[in-house]
């Protein structure tokens, strides 16, 4: 769903005469309305309904997990040989998401007013990507729906997986740092003024590290609600810079592929995907094309979004994938080399998959692996930390004889 999208909330008679309500999407209101003539609605009311239909506390997000068991599901029910309509029907009555079940009940109606399947899909964007519309579509023209679906589905089964395994790996680093926070935090603003209030009564010069500590925790005392305005505002910041300004947000990503560990970690899953995503529209029998430009929309990272749009346009000027690739400088010789034994020997498709199961496995290895990496690392940030922090409260203990005299 795009942002110009309304969701409009309509009651009217269906073809059978029964009276009906729902919901659809459109960009306007004359628009919702044509799109329900074409479904055979005759229409009662209709109105523009609340735009966090999808995402209110009454009616949950529709996340990836529900799109990939969705897609699983109806691969499975068309292999069985149901038709879409009566599948999509089935699979929305057990659905716990409401949400879903409404964006359900709007593609069958779609199916009903004599849309395609791939039609039905396009007006949802937010869930159904290019990629995603364009497998679907070869599916119908070729009349391998079933088999288009089952590979989208094992597709996103793989994508998702891999996608938690590296987030899995990033909220480990980030849950220490926040913790190392506010433990600086909560020690700052309630135990070094306890300590302060016992040296100041002796009357002496305290050490220079205690006294910088001090003055730090008179710091965050007097203007904590400023340090937390200024962490809010700079998140904010970079999010409209990021959203807003292309250069910047090439920069940031950049800087993401060359943090320790994490950037090879975020790389590697960037290719695994690259490579499967082509696998599977290879496969399909989309043309490579067609394909690339599709799968840009599918890497979240703007330095190899750009990467794929140049690979594409030399590959469309008759270069080899391989040798696009190369001049990139992004992709490892290993993936490079692989993918040249493929286009030599006419088994492209093949040396994708394996050169995704190659760098997933990798992933899954550097997850697995990562917290014995990590620990030892945090164990001395915390240490230096709090140690610094307990070295400076003690030291004019250390020295009580010079501060009493």
């Amino acid at each position: 769903m795009t942002d110009n999208t309304q969701t409009y909330k309509w009651t009217g008679i269906n073809k059978q005469g029964k009276r009906s309500q729902g919901t659809t999407q459109a960009t306007d209101k004359n628009a919702a309305q044509a799109d329900l003539k074409t479904m055979g609605i005759e229409i009662i009311s209709i109105t523009e309904a609340n735009r966090f239909t999808f995402s209110s506390k009454k009616n949950k997000k529709i996340k990836r997990k529900d799109i990939l068991i969705f897609t699983r599901l109806l691969s499975t029910m068309l292999t069985a040989g149901l038709p879409i309509m009566q599948a999509i029907e089935v699979i929305s009555k057990d659905q716990d998401n409401p949400s879903m079940r409404i964006l359900l009940n709007q593609i069958k109606a779609n199916l009903a007013g004599g849309k395609t399947l791939t039609e039905s899909f396009r007006k949802y964007p937010r869930y159904f990507s290019s990629l995603y519309c364009s497998l679907i579509s070869t599916g119908e023209k070729s009349g391998t729906l079933d088999k288009i679906l089952n590979r989208l589905a094992t597709y996103l089964e793989k994508t998702e997986t891999l996608r938690q395994k590296i987030k899995k790996a990033l909220i480990y680093p980030i849950a220490i740092i926040s913790i190392s926070f506010l433990v600086s935090g909560i020690l700052l603003i309630f135990v070094v003024p306890r300590f302060q209030a016992i040296y100041s009564s002796f009357g002496a010069q305290l050490p220079y590290f205690t006294q910088l500590v001090v003055r730090l925790s008179n710091v965050m005392r007097t203007y904590w609600w400023m340090v937390v305005l200024g962490a809010i505002g700079a998140y904010f910041a970079m999010r409209h810079g990021i959203r807003t300004n292309e250069n910047f947000a090439e920069k940031v990503d950049r800087f993401k592929l060359k943090i320790m560990i994490m950037g090879p970690l975020m790389q590697k899953g960037i290719i695994a995907r690259f490579t499967r995503t082509l696998a599977i529209a290879l496969e399909s029998g989309m043309p490579i094309v067609d394909a690339m430009k599709s799968m840009a929309d599918v890497v979240d990272n703007l330095v190899f979004r750009k990467a794929i749009l140049q690979i594409c346009n030399d590959v469309v000027n008759g270069q080899q994938l391989n040798v696009a690739m190369q001049s990139t400088k992004l992709f490892p010789n290993m993936a490079i080399q692989m993918i040249a034994i493929g286009e030599a020997s006419g088994s492209l498709s093949d040396m994708l998959n394996k050169v995704a199961d190659y760098f997933e496995e990798d992933v899954g290895h550097m997850v697995d692996n990562l917290s014995n990496l990590l620990e030892p690392l945090i164990m001395v940030i915390l240490g230096v930390i709090i140690g610094s922090f307990v070295i400076a409260m003690y030291l004019p203990i250390f020295k009580i004889g010079s501060i009493v005299k």
